[in-house]
């Protein structure tokens, strides 16, 4: 395998070659980019040159677990190409040791770009219930509050201006704005209005140390996780998650269908999902309960706070990634439009939990937090032992749907459906419950231990 210093060599060798060719670009080199070389201008360089900055990228990649969470794949290269610039336009070309001095050059620019990633706060709107007039909902990092709380919360600690506050509020209110004279302010009103949209609600993730399009994607995901994990208060959580949702996601949708029967005539009607706000309370009602769910809120927070953390040094890194992937295969699950999909994603929920050690294990995690015996009738209207059912999600649903032997995709798969969320629903309730109660322990075996 070439090593890192091979490639950098490769590099500077093409290097050499450019710069006595006065052919160049030939057809061969493909068209010429620039790397930017800071006071040192730029330098041109050919396709065989970015070709070798993939491979130091990926080189460098894979010795460095920490950038692989910290990065995405785009800002990683971007970055190790940034870095690469200033060094290769100050080296000396013909000095035996210059790859050595590129290197320590990259992994110095690196390091110190790496350093300047501090606090960043990404905010987008979201709906949740009905009424507004409830208490922000922290978990972790994540903060959902309405939205005038959130506007003034942002004036208060200076990430906007009075003025913005004071025009949104109005704007918010019904009343027309007159234009900005200044631009950038302009901007600024606008993307919180189209960011916001018409949610009543906000959804703030804080991160720490990870670079913009990378804290964005996680912290999306962040804010997704703790809609579902609010949606656990239910016992239908696809259907309250049905009113919970980011806006970046799809909004409000009305299916309509047109059909045609012979000799008839037929409207097509239609049918709501995504709706546009989640159940409404009484006042208080739901502030009332909060004290009972903080402990639960407590643990994903602490899931959450993984989902977002730079390098994963977390208390309890192993029990934090599998309630993680459990929450997200939850969350997914909930979304899904197919039933039969949605019977793999929540069955993946239990075995993830389980260890990934399939049915066995998946009916000892049920017993172990739920306390029922595999002979245990657990749905009287089905006449289900918990035995049969597990058999029925995993063995009947998710594996022969997964190895593509299953000849129910056709039949109608709500109930199995049904079954599997009330299923996962309990497994991963029973889960946070368990670390909860054993703070110092990370060890995600004992889920079905």
């Amino acid at each position: 395998m070439t090593s890192l210093l091979e490639h950098i060599e490769d590099v500077l060798a093409e290097l050499r070659r450019i710069r006595v060719d006065p052919r160049f670009p030939r057809e061969e080199d493909g068209f010429p980019g620039l790397i930017d070389a800071g006071d040192k201008g730029s330098i041109l360089v050919s396709q065989a040159i970015e070709q070798s900055i993939s491979k130091i990228s990926d080189i460098l990649l894979q010795n460095d677990k920490g950038a692989a969470r910290q990065f995405s794949n785009t800002e990683w290269r971007n970055l190790v190409r940034r870095s690469l610039g200033k060094p290769l336009a100050e080296v000396d070309l013909h000095d035996p040791s210059a790859a050595n001095r590129v290197r320590m050059a990259v992994r110095n620019a690196i390091g110190r770009t790496r350093d300047g990633h501090g606090f960043r706060e990404y905010a987008v709107g979201c709906t949740l219930f009905e009424n507004v007039d409830i208490e922000p909902i922290n978990i972790g990092p994540v903060q959902i509050e309405p939205r005038l709380r959130w506007l003034s919360r942002m004036a208060a600690e200076d990430k906007i201006d009075k003025i913005i506050e004071r025009r949104v509020r109005r704007k918010w209110a019904g009343k027309k704005l007159p234009k900005r004279k200044n631009a950038i302010d302009q901007i600024r009103e606008k993307d919180i209005l189209q960011i916001v949209g018409t949610c009543p609600f906000v959804c703030s993730v804080s991160t720490n140390g990870l670079p913009p399009e990378s804290g964005k994607q996680k912290a999306l995901i962040a804010g997704r996780m703790a809609l579902a994990v609010i949606s656990l208060e239910w016992a239908k959580p696809s259907a309250a998650l049905d009113g919970f949702r980011l806006q970046v996601d799809q909004n409000l949708r009305r299916f309509k269908v047109l059909t045609f029967e012979p000799g008839k005539v037929t409207l097509a009607g239609f049918k709501l999902s995504h709706l546009p706000m989640g159940y409404r309370f009484e006042p208080g009602e739901w502030d009332q309960g909060a004290e009972k769910r903080a402990p639960i809120f407590d643990i994903v927070g602490e899931v959450l706070q993984y989902v977002v953390h730079e390098t994963g040094a977390v208390p309890r890194p192993a029990i934090s990634n599998v309630l993680m992937q459990a929450i997200l295969w939850f969350h997914e699950a909930c979304r899904e439009a197919v039933d039969a999909m949605a019977v793999v994603k929540f069955v993946s929920t239990l075995d993830g939990l389980a260890g990934g050690n399939g049915e066995q294990e998946i009916r000892k995690l049920l017993s172990a937090r739920i306390g029922w015996k595999a002979d245990d009738q657990i749905l009287k209207n089905q006449s289900l032992t918990l035995k049969q059912a597990v058999n029925r999600v995993y063995g009947e649903g998710r594996s022969r749907i997964v190895h593509g032997v299953s000849y129910s995709l056709s039949h109608d798969l709500s109930e199995m459906r049904n079954l599997a969320e009330m299923l996962a629903r309990c497994a991963l309730i029973g889960c946070l419950q368990w670390a909860k109660d054993n703070p110092t322990s990370d060890e995600p075996s004992k889920f079905y231990a």
